[in-house]
């Protein structure tokens, strides 16, 4: 399981809530908090201080396709973790056959994955201790 730190996003739309919120619970070990009712139909799940709101669409049938990994600027999810969970992100996602390796950056390095609703979860670690904020 890789263990995130921070968040830099918050709020995701789902076609099946419950696959969603059973696919962060195994990915990351994220547990429900809560749901938004009554201002929305969005359930919150976390762990470590890190929260996301998983939002079900009204008509999940009708929804285009999303696949962001190779478009990093539309809809991102990042999340920090240590190196070694980092180095296991093959491992830990087999099923994601695009998983996008960026090393180039000389503070941190990153891959990104994606949920299965094809949202973008870039998860990356920095060479030496950083900012505790964003990217940079």
């Amino acid at each position: 399981m890789i263990t995130p730190r921070r968040l830099g996003a918050d709020v995701l739309s789902v076609r099946d809530i419950d696959a969603s919120v059973a696919w962060y619970r195994e990915k990351f070990g994220f547990e429900p908090i809560c749901d938004d009712v009554p201002n929305s139909k969005s359930t919150a799940v976390g762990a470590n201080d890190v929260v996301i709101y998983l939002n079900p669409l009204e008509s999940p049938g009708s929804a285009a396709p999303v696949d962001t990994a190779g478009q990093l600027c539309v809809q991102l999810v990042c999340l920090e973790v240590d190196a070694a969970d980092l180095d296991r992100v093959a491992e830990e996602f087999p099923e994601d056959a695009d998983i996008v390796v960026l090393d180039e950056h000389p503070r941190y390095r990153s891959r990104i994955v994606e949920d299965p609703d094809g949202h973008a979860i870039e998860l990356y670690a920095w060479r030496e201790p950083g900012p505790s904020s964003v990217l940079g």
